[in-house]
């Protein structure tokens, strides 16, 4: 005789819970890795953002630095040139005036002093995504005026450029600039300016008048641009202390 056999109803029940249990189990640890991955990058990103704050405030506080020497080389430029517009034109064939403005021209009007700003942490933020990665508000509203200003800077470095090339080549039509070194050298040797050095290579009267008002425009682009300088150093300061205290440093 065969035997029949029922299928046991309560076991298969008791199957289909423990589906759903690991079902859940499964379920619930793939929830929380979800969330725990989620909030492990919020952290990395949290001290990412951090340190390129960080790098910020170096590179400016690098860059008041480099201000405050240019502010002051600037300064003593413009002094130089005031001095040398000041010489009298009247007789400027004298070797005492001529002496005078070659002495001026090339101790203070020799060199460019231009603000070049550290923009590491900027070119760093850029290629890692650009602002999308300060979370913190107005912050990066704030640092893209930061680099507005910076970009401002050098579009009216190109004014004061300008017209040192324009001086320089005006001085150039009038002046013999190759004996520049013996000159100073007598000038380091007795600390006066020397009043026997014939520095002129052409009597022209307009080149002289041309010379002596391209000086004085270089002055003034000069002083604009020096007080830009000035300015942004103020702005500056305050926007490190503003993300010194967004970011608690």
């Amino acid at each position: 005789m065969e035997v029949h056999h029922h299928p046991d109803l309560h076991h298969k029940e008791k199957k289909w819970k423990e589906y759903l249990i690991e079902f859940l189990m499964i379920f619930l640890a793939v929830t929380l890795g979800f969330f725990a991955e989620t909030i492990r990058e919020k952290i990395s990103e949290n001290h990412r953002e951090k340190d390129y704050i960080v790098g910020l405030i170096n590179n400016a506080q690098n860059d008041i630095s480099n201000l405050n020497d240019l502010i002051s080389e600037n300064d003593l430029e413009l002094k130089g040139i005031d001095s040398l517009v000041k010489v009298s034109k009247t007789d400027f064939t004298k070797t005492q005036v001529q002496d005078s403005v070659f002495f001026y021209a090339f101790k203070y009007t020799i060199n460019l002093h231009i603000f070049t700003f550290n923009d590491l942490t900027l070119v760093q933020l850029r290629n890692a995504g650009g602002y999308s990665l300060i979370k913190t508000s107005k912050v990066a509203d704030t640092i893209a005026l930061y680099e507005y200003k910076n970009n401002n800077i050098i579009l009216q470095e190109r004014f004061y450029t300008d017209s040192y090339v324009q001086t320089w080549a005006a001085l150039k039509q009038i002046f013999d600039v190759t004996v520049a070194n013996k000159f100073f050298q007598s000038y380091m040797t007795t600390n006066k300016i020397p009043y026997d050095f014939y520095v002129l290579t052409s009597k022209d009267e307009e080149k002289m008048h041309l010379l002596f008002n391209n000086y004085w425009t270089f002055a003034i682009t000069l002083n604009g641009y020096n007080n830009m300088l000035r300015v942004h150093l103020e702005y500056l300061k305050e926007f490190i202390k503003f993300l010194k205290r967004n970011y608690d440093i």
